[in-house]
This record gives structure tokens, C-alpha cells and sequence, in this order.
């Protein structure tokens, strides 16, 4: 009985280490893992999700990136880069047959990104994966996705005299629901989407709209069900920060 106990503790005890060890390294997408993007026709769109390394050991840290899962719509592609960018129909970097990347103990680096060459409409979606090559069973994954077209912002009237941000309705929502804001002057308007932890999850906006009333359908079918808020902020008139308007307001998503 002895044996055994003793066993177990030691087989819990390699457990807790491997744990502690794969926890020696991170790989977090920059900027929010979902991103929307109006549809412009007879185009190719080009959108770049970051995401930063970070080594939090003591030793240096030997890495490659496999793309695990790479669904897209037809036409469309992507490519992984560090430092280098590769084909779209590359799934490993570094390559097999070259040296793997390095990271020094305690630093980070932004260098790795995956770009969405984009051909119509649609959503696309890319699972990577981090791996230790010294100890492949150590790996973490980060998914990116983009949505072109499809959601987007509809214009509602012209005639408006001062900022607003609305509840979205209906809500709670699964998987849509309609945002309405408005602004009273010509500015660039931001309009994102927070998770409970305050990490952002979706960019609704991200341009320079006219005065006017708008609505914009938010798809949460990429999150988890939970309490999320989205924030409005606009740049100000003619770069005057006391004109910035801003307000956060707080959505369910049930599913």
C-alpha cells in the first residue's frame, strides 16, 4: 500500500513539473484573435494578426509555429512569418530542415504573424501552434480569425446632434445582435469588444466615418458564452482631445 502511495505522489510530482514547465513560455495573440472588416469589392484585403512570444525561463527557448488548422474560404490564404515570411502552403516555420527559432531567458518578441490574403467574402480561421522542439509535448495554441464582409456598418440617418452609444438588441443575443451609435462630426470611430478579463476580442470599427447614426451586427458565434462589453471612442475634432467621446456598455451572450 506504501509502494503504492509513494508511487503516485511520484507520478503527481512529474505531473506538476511538465505542467510548470509548459507554462515556461507564452504565445498570445496582439490585439484581439477576431477581427471584422467590410467587404470592398474586386479587391484582395490583406489582414496581419500579431501575436508575441515570450520566454519566462531561465534557459534559452528552442520554438517552431505548425499551423494545425488553416479552414478559409475559396480564394483565400494565409501565410505564417517570423522574422521571414513563407508560402501560403508552408504549415511549419521554421522549416524541418533548418535550424528551429530561439528566444532568450525573460524576453519576448513580436516578430511572428500570419496574414489573411483575402478574396471576397467570408470567414476564415487559423489554429497555431507554439511547440518546444526540445520537448514537443510542451506547446500552446492561438486561434485567429477574420470575417470579411457579411457584418458590417449600415448607415441610418444624417441627421444627428450628439454622440450616443445604445444598448444592443436584443440582448442577451445568440449568436447576433445590433449596436447603434452616433456622432455628430466627421471623425475616425473606434468600436471594440471586451471579454470579462478586459482583453479584447473583436474590432468592430475602425475608421473614419461622416456625422450620421449607424448600426453595426456584431456575430459572437466565435465566443463562449458569457458577459462582454463594447466601447466607442472617437478621435475629436480636428485632433482636439476635449472633443473625444467615449462609452462602454455591457452585452450577454447566451448560446
Amino acid at each position: 500500500m506504501k509502494k503504492t502511495i509513494y508511487l503516485l505522489i511520484n507520478i503527481l510530482l512529474i505531473v506538476l513539473i511538465q505542467d510548470i514547465k509548459a507554462q515556461s513560455f507564452s504565445f498570445t495573440s496582439l490585439g484581439p484573435s477576431f477581427v471584422q472588416f467590410p467587404y470592398i469589392p474586386d479587391s484582395i484585403q490583406t489582414i496581419i494578426h500579431r501575436a508575441i512570444v515570450s520566454n519566462n525561463s531561465s534557459s534559452i527557448l528552442n520554438f517552431r509555429f505548425a499551423r494545425i488548422i488553416n479552414n478559409l474560404p475559396s480564394a483565400w490564404e494565409t501565410q505564417m512569418c517570423y522574422d521571414l515570411c513563407y508560402a501560403p502552403f508552408v504549415d511549419t516555420i521554421s522549416l524541418p530542415s533548418d535550424l528551429p527559432y530561439s528566444i532568450q531567458p525573460n524576453h519576448q518578441d513580436t516578430m511572428f504573424y500570419i496574414d489573411f490574403s483575402c478574396t471576397g467574402q467570408g470567414l476564415g480561421t487559423g489554429v497555431v501552434k507554439m511547440y518546444n522542439t526540445d520537448n514537443p509535448n510542451q506547446y500552446l495554441l492561438d486561434t485567429f480569425q477574420v470575417q470579411i464582409g457579411n457584418v458590417g456598418i449600415k448607415p441610418i440617418s444624417s441627421g444627428v446632434f450628439g454622440y450616443d452609444l445604445s444598448q444592443n438588441y436584443p440582448n442577451p443575443f445568440n449568436p447576433t445582435t445590433n449596436i447603434d451609435f452616433s456622432i455628430p462630426i466627421s471623425e475616425t470611430v473606434s468600436l471594440k469588444v471586451y471579454n470579462q478579463l478586459g482583453r479584447e476580442v473583436a474590432t468592430l470599427v475602425n475608421e473614419k466615418l461622416s456625422a450620421g447614426k449607424y448600426r453595426i451586427t456584431f456575430n459572437g458565434n466565435h465566443l463562449s458564452s458569457g458577459i462582454y462589453y463594447y466601447t466607442i471612442q472617437t478621435s475629436g475634432n480636428s485632433g482636439n482631445t476635449g472633443n473625444i467621446f467615449t462609452d462602454t456598455k455591457k452585452m450577454i451572450l447566451i448560446k
